[in-house]
């Protein structure tokens, strides 16, 4: 529960012990990712398309740009998590192949904990 300030606005606890997972996905694969992670029980995540050619990627067709399948997809894990979780996604998600995508961590230091209000059925 939040606790409120001396002004009176409530305080929000945060957390420091979450990491934000983020990978590249050059082929494709973020709602398959986002599938994985939900069977592990983490759904804090989600993934977006974005435009561009890998670097050392040259387009396909004379100077039109090609359009990419290229995603990108977030998750926010606890810290003993992150390691475990990493390892699956590098392996499973086939990130461990040449030119298929990358995987990095970053520490949160500001994080918050949703707390979603009980459902009252009227």
């Amino acid at each position: 529960m939040s606790q409120e300030t001396q002004n009176g606005t409530p305080e929000i606890p945060y957390i420091n012990y979450t990491r934000l997972l983020t990978c590249i996905l050059y082929e494709g694969g973020g709602e398959k990712v986002l599938e994985m992670l939900r069977e592990k029980g983490i759904n804090e995540c989600y993934y977006y398309n974005v435009r561009g050619n890998p670097i050392g990627r040259a387009s396909m067709a004379g100077n039109l740009p090609e359009i990419p399948k290229t995603e990108i997809v977030h998750a926010t894990v606890s810290a003993d998590q992150a390691d475990y979780i990493y390892e699956m996604l590098y392996t499973e998600a086939g990130i461990n192949q040449p030119g298929k995508g990358f995987i990095y961590v970053n520490r949160l230091t500001r994080s918050s904990r949703i707390t979603l209000p009980a459902e009252s059925h009227a």
